[in-house]
């Protein structure tokens, strides 16, 4: 039985920082599993002395637009901020109203708040124009089992040999349990 290269490319996560950088950046996301909650690193305004509580996702995302157009990472761990859209709750809320297998369209962006850190990530709610460019490109990437961005269109990386920076044939599978994206399609977001 031969292996098959890892769909993401690049490094072993998205970096949504740094991709939000320069601007908003445009996401397809499918979450896979709700974690359990986890002590954060800050502090509880509404508890003195304790930690906030964070709940972080699993999902696959897809960079829609900006210079990793195309780049598919599976299976990440999301936390913090940008899991309020995934979760469809607020960073207090321990209820999710989304449920796994969803697929969201986000625009990922920095916040702007006053007394926010300008490195917090948001996830929120694309205009109608971004909508409709996410499902187009989506699609056009060839969707979650695609092979994404075509092998010559990845961008050289420092010491990365041809062959480790290009994605890879549809990933097996998923396991039993896991969102497998075989329901028909439905556009992302589209409200009726």
């Amino acid at each position: 039985m031969g292996f098959d290269k890892p769909t993401r490319s690049g490094g072993d996560f998205p970096d949504l920082k740094a991709e939000t950088q320069n601007g908003p950046r445009l996401l397809a996301c499918r979450v896979l599993d709700f974690l359990p909650s986890e002590e954060g690193d800050y502090p509880d305004p509404n508890n003195p002395g304790a930690k906030s509580k964070v709940y972080p996702v699993r999902c696959d995302i897809m960079i829609i637009d900006g210079p990793h157009a195309g780049w598919i990472y599976r299976n990440w761990t999301a936390r913090y901020a940008f899991t309020n859209a995934l979760r469809g709750a607020s960073g207090t809320d321990p209820t999710p109203s989304t449920h796994p297998g969803a697929e969201l369209a986000i625009r990922a962006e920095r916040s702007t708040k006053k007394g926010v850190a300008t490195s917090t990530v948001w996830g929120n709610e694309p205009s109608d124009p971004e909508l409709d460019l996410i499902e187009t490109e989506f699609e056009r990437f060839g969707g979650w089992d695609g092979p994404g961005i075509a092998r010559d269109k990845v961008p050289a990386m420092a010491g990365a040999t041809a062959g480790a920076s290009s994605p890879a044939a549809p990933a097996p599978a998923a396991p039993a349990g896991q969102a497998t994206g075989s329901a028909p399609r439905r556009p992302f977001g589209r409200r009726a």
